[in-house]
């Protein structure tokens, strides 16, 4: 059986845990797996990278890019030569390879690359030397012109989805500090439970709201080109602990509800008196985009006197160049006035089995409406229900919603 397995910072994070990792690629490779590993940097290292040139250059990311992804990817290039050593010393045949080596192209683009194919030849050579090949993530280069490139947040996710979509693997085994992934955040909710299975649609629902488990980016890549993908702590043992990512079949569980994820740095922003023209609506929302501002929620109302209210969500730290030009199209279309609330939390219900079931939207307004819990705004998908609340209510409204809909580890 051929796995990619990934191991995130913290699993890499001192010397006694790549030790520990090694021993664990020792033992899977003495049970006949060939595998291809994939690492991040050791835990930090890529921060105090940022800050080690932010000392030397203020804006290094805006003025100087390219300098900048060639110091990033030191990180996993110390974090891949320790583990191929320690696996080495093991009796085992390993050998580590950069992004750049293992032939991962990207597009152009400094610190934000997106993968455009990888190019497996090398790594499938030292597979076939019998050797374990590390792999470093969140970096290749670019098709072009040849540059060393960086995939940004959750690249080495990517890039762990990415080859094991290449070779192809039988799995990815993404291993990181937590047992897999959960009803909800179980730092916030204390009976949050594990999720044994669930389909690829759902988690990247539930990894664009906010669950920080995997990236959606690399979950898509695994819907994709159909690769079963298992989320694991690499903190015990026990493999048979974790959450496996696959597509939906039959045995399933149709749940109204699969589970909860939130995100905070919202900004709600209320145009009021616009005209009541689509035409207006789609000047403000093309000029935002020209201004490069993402709209995360939008809804609009008539009003009796014919005029209309426009309200859209936006990133909380996109206001200082968002809020003047709201003002300027305001004035521009012969608006009333703006309102401004910062401070919100985006929190998304998510289960491929609300769709089309009555009760849903009644349940969760009942819920937080008995605990004084006002939403601000909402938006749905075939799979998943968003609410915009106030950031000093986000942990309450995971709590009472988990509750609402029986997710807890007492109701499995």
């Amino acid at each position: 059986m051929l796995i990619v397995q990934k191991y995130g910072g913290t699993s890499v994070g001192t010397p006694e845990r790549i030790q520990r990792v090694a021993q664990r690629v020792a033992r899977a490779r003495r049970a006949g797996h060939d595998l291809v590993i994939v690492v991040s940097a050791m835990a930090d290292a890529t921060d105090d990278l940022i800050a080690l040139a932010a000392k030397v250059v203020p804006n290094a990311r805006k003025d100087h890019p390219r300098e900048l992804d060639m110091l990033l990817t030191a990180g996993e290039r110390i974090a891949m030569a320790l583990l191929a050593m320690a696996i080495r010393e093991l009796g085992v045949e390993a050998i580590s390879l950069t992004g750049s080596q293992a032939a991962i192209i990207t597009d152009e683009t400094h610190t934000g690359a997106r993968i455009q194919e990888v190019r497996a030849t090398r790594v499938r050579e030292e597979l076939n030397a019998g050797r374990v090949v590390i792999v470093a993530g969140f970096q290749g280069v670019s098709r072009l012109t040849k540059e060393v490139t960086t995939l940004g947040r959750g690249g080495s996710d990517t890039t762990a989805v990415a080859l094991a979509a290449a070779l192809p693997a039988d799995r990815c085994d993404i291993y990181t500090d937590v047992d897999g992934v959960y009803t909800s955040d179980p730092r916030r909710v204390k009976n949050a439970r594990l999720i044994p299975r669930i389909d690829f649609q759902e988690m990247v629902e539930l990894a664009t709201s906010g669950a920080q488990v995997m990236h959606p980016r690399a979950v898509e890549i695994g819907a994709r080109y159909n690769v079963p993908i298992r989320v694991l702590s690499s903190f015990h043992d026990d493999d048979e602990v974790g959450t496996l990512i696959t597509m939906r079949d039959e045995t399933m569980e149709g749940l109204a509800l699969t589970g909860l994820a939130c995100e905070g740095g919202y900004a709600r922003l209320s145009f009021h008196g616009l005209p009541p023209d689509m035409a207006v609506t789609t000047d403000i929302l093309e000029r935002l985009a020209k201004g490069r501002i993402s709209v995360d929620m939008l809804a609009h109302v008539e009003r009796a006197d014919g005029r209309r209210q426009l309200q859209i969500t936006i990133p909380e730290d996109a206001l200082a160049e968002g809020k003047p030009l709201c003002e300027q199209l305001l004035k521009q279309h012969g608006g009333e006035s703006i309102e401004v609330k910062p401070g919100m939390t985006r929190v998304a219900l998510v289960g491929s089995g609300m769709y089309g079931l009555p009760g849903v939207y009644a349940r969760t307004y009942t819920a937080l409406s008995a605990a004084g819990i006002e939403v601000h705004a909402v938006s749905s998908s075939s799979i998943s229900i968003s609410l915009l609340v106030e950031s000093g209510d986000e942990d309450r409204s995971l709590q009472i919603l988990h509750q609402a809909f029986d997710l807890g580890e007492t109701n499995k």
